[in-house]
């Protein structure tokens, strides 16, 4: 396999993004828009005499009626975080905590619960403040930073029309997505102040966090435009003379315009002056053409210790699906049909950008291309992984399958894939890919799909399933030579992987019955050694419930929480579970304890931790957990509820 063989697919020999300036783009845009204009005509309607009976006048219609001061203590000394794919890379979600103060986002209203875990009451915590969020809108996640005491909350929300300062006759009557961002001084738990916020036109996709920078993806779904189509009603043809007026009209008015008033804003609290997000040559393109002109993807970041500082931003023309960020870059990701050519004509192709995390803003790295499917819910970004060396890792699922062309991937379920950088010419080079010409052998039994994956230090892992769970381990040390090394085949599948120690992994999954047709039956913890990639064990599980049991952390990893104590020889795992009995048509929910035994390789069950009205759950995906010393916090329904770690 050639190593640029996909950077020659994608025509990309310096580079597939480049910058085009604003004086670039508004004059692509106006030629373009200039090629389009259509003027014409129409004769009016006859109009019909109604009979003479029924040529009474109306009666006038009748008028409308009127209608008619606590300060924080010392943290707690074992307190758990929110569940991170990389670490140091902070991850927005519904709670968090410094240790003695509990943050979580109120479903009911949109806005911040604060609660003091010394103020309890049985099992429910006294909510000490609410801090209320922008009116209809919608909070996405909370970021703490305890030692700046800061919180910091993103929420999204639809304007019918943008503010006065930027009206113009191309905006008055269209709606502008905005996100805002919050940020917080919390010296004050019970006062928490307000230091600043922002609202920043665009749509909500992913925010990340590393040290003092809060990192935003939106995408923006451009228009405002001037209009290139006119049609005049008139009783007589218009000469070709007479159009070439009126095309002339609209020729002036696309010269008027500017394409700033194209490009998304931002707006401080309090000023309805709108500032720009983009500075010039700060826009990219492909080939520096804008082609897909109405979708934008941006890249944006703060700086939290100077909350007065404008945000950096970057952006190219182009929509973003998928996501993942190590602490250097940001992949993003998006369907690219144009790799996939005949004879490879159903499989899935990607094309995936690279931006450097630099300075305070990002800094375009290279663009690739790779095959297979990526899911659509948070745990799409365990399908990815940045090695030291800086080589993107990728665990694809292939619903194609076919055996009619020779190349070995078409025929397997999964596909691994390695790119390497090439930073003279920007791309992302494939440097290593399985199966191939010398593991040319399917990763996955026909038929079978990739669920839970996680590529961490040089393995990945992945569990493929239709009637039986293979978990597989892929040796990466060498990124040119990538290989399976071990496989390992057990009843049912493993939605989401765990790392507890580097022996060991969590899978949360279900329980399927191989001689059914793999039909799934209960929940299900496993506990996987993995010490020796050759042989991967299932050492102990836990089932729980039967048929439609499940829980929000085969979906989104946020939903399980770990704590390791004693020395790193036990882990504390929390996570919400719907129980389904199927022997008395019952189902019960709550927060369900684990310990995970390192040395000896066991799982215990605690039991679970139930509120009342223990029902109405399944979709919740917003349950949470906290782990503080020997204290569990459950989040449920707005609120949190406090037990004993042990409590039976």
């Amino acid at each position: 396999m050639p190593s640029s063989l996909f950077a020659q697919a994608l025509d990309d020999k310096q580079g597939l993004l480049k910058p085009i300036s604003f004086e670039q783009l508004e004059q692509q845009l106006k030629t373009e828009l200039k090629s389009r204009i259509i003027v014409n005509d129409y004769r009016p309607m006859p109009t019909i005499q109604p009979p003479s009976v029924m040529a009474q006048a109306s009666p006038e219609p009748r008028a409308a009626q009127a209608r008619p001061s606590m300060r924080a203590r010392a943290s707690a000394g074992q307190v758990s975080s929110t569940n991170l794919q990389e670490q140091g890379v902070d991850e927005a979600d519904m709670v968090k905590t410094d240790g003695r103060y509990l943050y979580g986002a109120n479903q009911q209203g949109g806005g911040i619960r604060v609660f003091d875990t010394q103020a309890i009451s049985g099992s429910t915590l006294k909510q000490i403040t609410t801090i209320g969020m922008p009116a209809n809108s919608q909070l996405h996640g909370l970021y703490l930073i305890p030692s700046k005491k800061q919180l910091v909350a993103v929420t999204s929300s639809y304007q019918s029309m943008r503010p006065m300062g930027m009206r113009s006759r191309y905006h008055a009557y269209m709606g502008v997505g905005q996100i805002q961002v919050l940020i917080f001084n919390t010296s004050n738990a019970v006062k928490p102040q307000l230091i600043r916020q922002l609202d920043i036109e665009g749509g909500f996709f992913q925010t990340r966090r590393i040290n003092n920078r809060l990192y935003l993806f939106l995408n923006h779904y451009l228009s405002g435009m001037p209009g290139t189509y006119k049609s005049i009603e008139t009783k007589q043809p218009l000469t070709e003379a007479q159009k070439e007026v009126e095309k002339q009209k609209i020729s002036a008015a696309i010269d008027q315009w500017s394409v700033k008033e194209f490009l998304p804003n931002y707006f401080e609290k309090g000023n309805k002056e709108a500032k720009p997000l983009f500075k010039n040559n700060s826009l990219y393109a492909v080939n520096q053409k804008a082609e897909a002109v109405y979708q934008l993807s941006s890249l944006i970041s703060l700086d939290l210790d100077n909350p007065s500082q404008a945000p950096e931003a970057i952006a190219y023309f182009g929509n973003v699906g998928n996501f993942y960020m190590s602490d250097k870059a940001a992949y993003l990701v998006s369907p690219y049909d144009a790799l996939v050519k005949v004879p490879i004509s159903s499989m899935q192709g990607n094309l995936v950008h690279k931006f450097a995390v630099s300075g305070k803003s990002f800094n375009y790295r290279g663009s690739g291309a790779f095959f297979g499917t990526l899911n659509w819910n948070e745990l799409s970004s365990f399908q990815f992984d940045e090695d030291q060396r800086g080589n993107l890792r990728v665990v694809t699922y292939n619903m194609a399958q076919t055996n009619k062309h020779p190349d070995p991937i078409t025929r397997s379920p999964v596909i691994l894939t390695v790119l390497a950088e090439a930073p003279k010419a920007k791309q992302l080079v494939t440097v290593g890919r399985l199966p191939n010409a010398k593991y040319p052998q399917a990763i996955g039994k026909p038929g079978e799909r990739l669920y839970g994956a996680r590529l961490f230090n040089n393995y990945a892992y992945f569990v493929t399933f239709r009637n039986t769970d293979p978990l597989y381990v892929v040796d990466l040390r060498d990124p040119r030579d990538p290989k399976v090394t071990g496989e390992l085949v057990i009843p049912g599948f493993s939605d989401y992987l765990h790392p507890v120690t580097p022996n060991l992994l969590l899978g949360v999954g279900k329980v399927a019955d191989a001689q059914a047709g793999g039909a799934q039956q209960g929940w299900k913890l496993s506990l996987f050694d993995i010490s020796n990639p050759n042989r991967p064990q299932e050492v102990d599980k836990l089932e729980l419930g039967g048929s439609g049991s499940n829980s929000p952390a085969n979906r989104n990893h946020h939903a399980i929480t770990s704590l390791a104590i004693n020395n790193n020889t036990l882990t504390r795992v929390a996570l919400p579970v719907m129980v389904s009995d199927p022997n008395t048509a019952t189902i019960k929910n709550g927060l369900h304890r684990f310990e995970v035994t390192h040395a000896q390789r066991k799982l215990k069950h605690l039991g679970g931790f139930s509120v009342n009205p223990a029902k109405d759950w399944y979709w919740d995906e917003n349950d949470r957990s906290i782990l503080i010393d020997n204290t569990v916090y459950y989040f449920h329904n707005g609120n949190f509820y406090a037990s004993a770690w042990a409590a039976k």
